[in-house]
């Protein structure tokens, strides 16, 4: 484990890689419109643009441990719709979700954390007890708990629930598969003409 000062050092000199290209990109003044705003679990090892395969800037990431869903989430997910006009929002989940274990480990054990994690494994449980407290494993609860949450977005955000009505955006959640990216639940019109462009598992 590094100490605070090597982890400060470690920023400054990629800040230092970082700048040159920040000002060229700056100059080129090229559309930075996002396509997506993804709200993805703090603990994710794997940064979204590379699990979802795009480019650096063209998503707008939200992390917080577990996908709670906050003010400060609804608000960030709400300038994305509104003032952006982001055409999706993707809840995407993870493998192995540390935030995930300790609600299953909550839920097994009757015992609740101490602190702010509380309120992440109060929201994991929500998820569970929606699917009947049948889940099994880490992997399925994070499935249940991205749909759920997708589904939270619309009923905490009227802006969003009217987006998606609309067909100005959508929702897509989403966890890793044997292959490729699983789809759990979509909210709103994500068909191509008369095909569906994602298909739920």
């Amino acid at each position: 484990m590094i100490n605070p000062s090597t982890a400060w050092h470690r920023i400054q000199a990629g800040n230092k890689r970082f700048a040159p290209h920040s000002q060229r990109r700056r100059a080129t003044g090229t559309d930075r419109s996002p396509i997506a705003a993804v709200l993805r679990c703090a603990d994710a090892d794997t940064p979204s643009e590379t699990v979802l395969g795009q480019n650096g800037g063209s998503l707008i990431e939200v992390s917080t441990w577990g996908h709670v869903v906050d003010t400060g989430v609804l608000a960030t997910l709400e300038y994305a719709v509104g003032s952006l006009k982001t055409p999706l929002i993707v809840v995407l989940g993870h493998e192995h979700c540390a935030a995930m274990h300790t609600a299953l480990t909550a839920w097994n054990n009757a015992t609740f954390p101490d602190g702010a994690a509380r309120a992440v494994v109060e929201q994991a449980i929500s998820s569970l007890t929606r699917v009947g407290g049948t889940v099994d494993s880490i992997d399925e609860l994070s499935a249940a708990h991205v749909t759920n949450t997708g589904a939270a977005l619309l009923h905490k955000s009227p802006l969003i629930a009217s987006a998606v009505d609309s067909g100005q955006t959508a929702i897509v959640c989403l966890t890793p598969g044997a292959d490729r990216l699983r789809t759990c639940a979509t909210f709103g019109d994500m068909t191509v003409g008369d095909a569906p462009l994602l298909e739920c598992v």
